[in-house]
């Protein structure tokens, strides 16, 4: 008699090969997914925070060269920089954190020789995020 069916081995090996390639293809889309998320809150934060430089540019160019700063605010020549919550605000502009993101450190502190001549501004903020696979660092030197 001539068998034209599949036997029991032959299923079950086809029915393991199927299963290890679905798993493999999920793996492969959640890290898709988990990488694109990444990215796209990156590039998120990275734009809040070419704006909030370009005003801290204009903040100190604008004020002859003056400031003082604590942890969280900073006076440049009668405007203030500072960070409270998950927003920075740059002389009564606000610019806030995209939903996701909060801040979880952060630091603003000036310091000048003994002329006054050579002054850094040093603008730092941790940012974190659920959907971000580790802290996002924003440390930037302004020298005026």
């Amino acid at each position: 008699m001539n068998n034209k069916g599949f036997t029991v081995i032959e299923l079950l090996a086809s029915f393991a090969l199927t299963m290890v390639i679905t798993v493999f293809l999920f793996e492969v889309l959640i890290e898709v997914k988990d990488t694109f998320a990444d990215t796209s809150v990156k590039t998120a934060i990275q734009q809040k925070s070419s704006i909030i430089s370009k005003n801290i540019k204009t903040l100190l160019l604008d004020s002859g060269g003056t400031a003082t700063c604590s942890t969280s605010t900073c006076t440049i020549g009668g405007k203030t920089l500072q960070i409270s919550g998950n927003t920075v605000t740059i002389n009564g502009q606000k610019f806030a954190m995209p939903d996701t993101v909060s801040i979880k450190n952060h630091n603003i502190e000036t310091s000048c020789d003994s002329s006054n001549t050579n002054c850094y501004l040093y603008f730092q903020m941790t940012l974190t995020s659920g959907n971000l696979k580790k802290d996002y660092d924003y440390d930037v030197t302004y020298y005026y």
